[in-house]
């Protein structure tokens, strides 16, 4: 009984220390799950005419939307927001947050008000509003299928 119990303790400390999957930039379909479940949000999918592109957006209780474009082969290429709230970005870009943080260190002493953005030839962010009204988009650009139309991204923003 003993043994029994230590093996329960081991297998509940490895399911707690274990990454938790992310729909982020790059990440897998199968992950978004996880995302709605995080932020307590409800989750429709569609796919586009083609059926190359599929769409899962995930709306909160507090009425930010965040959408999440997938291709054929499964791949997180791109995510857009808007509503109330910025989400999690950390969570949505994934591996690319570093990147994005590099992107917009301030550098001197005077502090500006400015839209955060990222532009690199495989990454793209931009974002904007103001509380109450967010809004913003990250693009794999060499992940994207030819017929998603960029239109997506900013749907329902500004």
């Amino acid at each position: 009984m003993r043994y029994r119990s230590l093996s329960v303790v081991a297998a509940l400390a490895v399911m707690c220390l274990a990454p938790q999957a992310q729909a982020a930039l790059g990440g897998r379909t199968a992950s978004v799950d996880s995302d709605r479940v995080k932020l307590r949000a409800m989750l429709a999918r569609s796919t586009d005419r083609t059926g190359s592109v599929t769409t899962h957006q995930l709306s909160g209780a507090d009425g930010t939307v965040t959408r999440e474009f997938t291709g054929t082969d499964g791949t997180v290429f791109a995510v857009a927001w808007n509503g109330p709230r910025r989400p999690n970005l950390r969570q949505l870009f994934g591996d690319y947050y570093p990147r994005f943080q590099a992107a917009n260190v301030q550098t001197g002493r005077i502090r500006m008000r400015r839209a955060l953005a990222a532009n690199s030839p495989d990454f793209l962010v931009r974002t904007g509003g103001h509380p109450g009204a967010f809004w913003g988009y990250a693009v794999l650009t060499t992940k994207l299928p030819a017929s998603f139309d960029s239109s997506q991204l900013t749907r329902g923003a500004q």
